[in-house]
């Protein structure tokens, strides 16, 4: 199954690093047109979505064929690399930007 062109032209446009976008596809691809458009119309949203789900696709799969313990590492690593996204972001007044 393609990537639709439009999902990936957001990819691309988007702050993910050539490779992420490559990875992120990657999983994409298993996603069904519908579901494809769904995600896209998702993140059109909300472009900060972006990298938080790329973020949460990698390590459910570095996950999905570990064990239970795995799974728990993770989550713990999933938690950490979105508290470092956001600490990255700058602050200005109570919205993160």
């Amino acid at each position: 199954m393609a990537l639709s062109k439009d999902l990936s032209k957001i990819l691309e446009e988007s702050a993910l690093t050539f490779e992420e976008v490559r990875a992120f596809e990657t999983g994409l691809l298993l996603l069904t047109p519908e579901e494809q458009d769904e995600f896209m119309e998702i993140i059109k949203q909300d472009p900060e979505l972006i990298y938080p789900l790329y973020i949460n696709f990698k390590v459910k799969l570095r996950a999905v064929h570990g064990t239970e313990e795995e799974w728990s590492e993770a989550i713990e690593t999933e938690i950490v690399q979105l508290e470092e996204y956001i600490a990255k972001r700058k602050k200005v007044g109570s919205e993160i930007r």
